[in-house]
């Protein structure tokens, strides 16, 4: 290579990697969504990284819904690190780990794509093909899903370590011979089943590239036994660790019903992604796609009239050696797609992020087929043809990139996510309840309670519809409503720990402890890592004054997450009343206590246990400012801006105390008029 032309490649290099980077720029403080409830805000385990040991033992340590607990341990110990550097439950840390893993597998595909390149035909313009399919990989808009959504990760992982290994055996011979290329296919199944697809990926490239086989050849006995033979490795262990996910995922469930609907359906749905590769238009979060039953429906001929018509291209192409990377690319396609077309039937027939790991494949073969074209077509216009290829490539990388923009704002806020549902996926009943949800959030109760009778229409037996339906008919006082939607959602989701939750957190409302606490120890015991259903119940019994029970509680709550706030303090409030009130002794005591009297609503308690904690430790500023809202909830707001200036006197930079004045000062004000 020329220093000129090094010189412009490294420079379009860069402005690639600047593009992507800015394209993506608008992302990293995108909210939680969908799943991410119950793998990590919800997710007990991941907030402390002694669990990790755990994280390999246990699918439960990867979802607080048994339903969903598959075994992807290196997922959740990622989780589990972002949470530490958050320091919390901040969307930021876990944007940025997404996004770099994202760039890291770009960067990989620019050198994995100009390998297979130089395989099928070695030539210096190899580095500006494979430089373009991976640039457009990354501005790809169909893969603002998996970015975005943060418990893709699982995706971007698992597709990390398929190229990752690929890459490593055709690259390194010292990593062939000591099998080291095992290592990232290892890891990437320990984020997802799908990495599985490396072994039969191996079979095909030693068969296409090293051996020099068609498809034909390929499958005779004796090429195929040598084959097999030079791929057992791999084989072994992505069918071990297979095994052992399966194994370890007792409670998991795909939650779909006839897999023969699916599979009719499936040709279709690949007509749908090939569409998207093309023109990724009309994106949707979650489809209203349904399963087709009739083998004759026009959909299913056209999709499998368009899988055969692929198939044959990619045999085909397998014949020449120039035109091998288009097979290899277009049979990663399908094989990449075979987790989730057809060894089992999901609830959802198609989602965008289940594109990501198959368009490695379909890049790199639209890629090969678009340079060819290009070639073919230099020798009719040599001198025009290679300005208009830069100028449509150019083109085309400015359009997914500004898709891609625009899909980040989509993915910023539960509202602006399923608001695009709706009107994509109008007949999505998920869709409408998760934007009710949404508009619930806002104290929209009319448009909330809408959103939720439109989601029951379309899902009569979708347990979180009902339920929240039931939260926003008890909002606006009807009680008899709302509690007939909870005992409906149990009905047909009696396993949803959450939905246990919700109806104890309404009953615990209404004055029922009783039954709140026993669909409380409901939720539990289908999922010890649901948060909210103990924190509630730690409540619950300390406002019983249950002080044997709360200290059983907060001791199992600490032993997953010592550092868990709601736990120490039960903790404490629990060993300061099993030893008599005379047994307390420290202040940081008798502030616990002060907490308690403040949630169960007796504040005259929570000032004068405040007073005695005063009493052992004058310069206390969070007494001082529990005493603040103490006052502020019986309207005594001038006692409450003098004990919240204290605070503040001890404490500058306490913004709870700031926060308590504030209230003391409007409540004043309201006073004067």
């Amino acid at each position: 290579m020329f220093p000129r032309e090094r010189f412009a490649f490294l420079g379009c290099c860069a402005a690639a990697a600047l593009a992507v980077v800015i394209t993506y720029s608008d992302h990293f403080h995108n909210a939680f969504h969908f799943d991410d409830a119950h793998t990590i805000e919800n997710n007990l385990y991941i907030r402390d990284l002694k669990n990790l040991p755990f994280f390999f033992r246990s699918a439960a340590a990867f979802s607080s819904l048994p339903a969903n607990q598959s075994y992807r341990p290196l997922v959740t110990t990622t989780l589990a690190i972002d949470y530490r550097l958050a320091g919390g439950l901040d969307p930021f840390w876990f944007h940025v780990t997404n996004f770099s893993l994202f760039a890291a597998q770009c960067v990989l595909l620019y050198f994995l794509y100009r390998r297979l390149l130089d395989e099928g035909d070695p030539r210096a313009g190899n580095r500006w093909i494979a430089l373009l399919a991976a640039t457009w990989y990354g501005l790809h808009a169909a893969h603002a899903e998996t970015v975005n959504y943060i418990i893709s990760r699982t995706d971007i992982l698992s597709t990390l370590g398929v190229v990752g290994a690929l890459l490593l055996y055709i690259a390194s011979p010292r990593a062939r011979r000591l099998h080291l290329y095992l290592l990232p296919a290892a890891l990437g199944m320990l984020a997802k089943e799908s990495a599985a697809i490396f072994a039969p990926l191996l079979f095909l490239y030693i068969g296409l590239f090293e051996r020099q086989l068609s498809v034909k050849e390929i499958l005779r006995p004796r090429n195929f036994g040598a084959i097999f033979l030079q791929t057992l490795p791999a084989l072994a262990v992505c069918a071990g660790f297979f095994l052992l996910a399966m194994n370890r995922a007792a409670s998991w469930t795909s939650g779909g019903n006839s897999r023969v609907d699916y599979l009719l359906t499936q040709p279709f749905v690949i007509v749908h992604y090939l569409v998207t590769f093309l023109l990724p238009l009309n994106l949707s979060a979650d489809t209203d796609w349904k399963v087709i039953s009739n083998p004759l429906d026009d959909r299913v001929i056209v999709g499998m009239a368009v899988v055969l018509a692929l198939i044959w291209a990619a045999v085909r192409a397998a014949r020449e050696r120039r035109t091998r990377p288009i097979a290899f690319g277009l049979l990663w396609f399908f094989l990449a797609l075979l987790p989730t077309s057809s060894v089992v039937p999901f609830s959802e027939v198609l989602n965008d992020h289940r594109i990501y790991f198959p368009f490695v494949g379909l890049m790199l073969a639209f890629s090969s087929a678009l340079a060819l074209a290009v070639d073919r077509m230099r020798v009719l216009a040599p001198r025009r043809i290679g300005a208009v290829a830069a100028g449509a490539v150019v083109l085309l990388l400015l359009g997914h990139a500004y898709g891609t923009h625009q899909r980040n704002e989509v993915w910023r806020t539960d509202e602006s996510l399923w608001l695009d549902v709706t009107r994509k996926s109008p007949e999505n009943g998920r869709g409408w309840m998760n934007y009710g949800l949404a508009r619930m959030g806002k104290a929209d109760f009319p448009e909330a309670i809408r959103c939720f009778e439109r989601a029951l229409a379309l899902a009569p037996r979708y347990g979180y519809a009902h339920v929240n339906l039931a939260i926003a008919l008890a909002a606006t006082g009807r009680a008899a409503e709302a509690e007939s939607h909870f005992v409906e959602a149990l009905a047909y989701q009696p396993n949803v720990p959450s939905l246990h939750y919700f109806y104890a957190r309404w009953l615990d409302q209404v004055g029922r402890t009783d039954d709140a606490a026993r669909h409380l120890f409901t939720a539990i015991s289908l999922s010890p890592n649901d948060i909210d259903s103990r924190h509630l119940l730690l409540h619950i019994h300390a406002k019983r004054e249950q002080w044997a029970e709360l200290a059983e509680l907060a001791r199992q709550t600490l032993a997953i997450q010592p550092a868990d706030d709601d736990a120490v303090r039960y903790a404490r409030i629990a060993r300061a009343n099993l030893s008599g009130e005379q047994g307390t002794r420290t202040a940081e005591e008798l502030l616990a206590q002060s907490l308690t009297h403040f949630q169960n609503g007796q504040y005259e308690n929570a000032i004068a246990t405040c007073q005695r904690a005063l009493q052992l430790r004058p310069d206390y500023a969070e007494a001082f400012n529990n005493q603040c809202a103490a006052y502020n909830a019986l309207g005594r707001f001038a006692e409450a801006k003098a004990a919240c200036e204290r605070a503040l006197t001890l404490k500058p930079d306490f913004q709870l105390a700031r926060n308590n004045l504030s209230i003391a000062d409007r409540g004043l004000q309201s006073a004067r008029r």
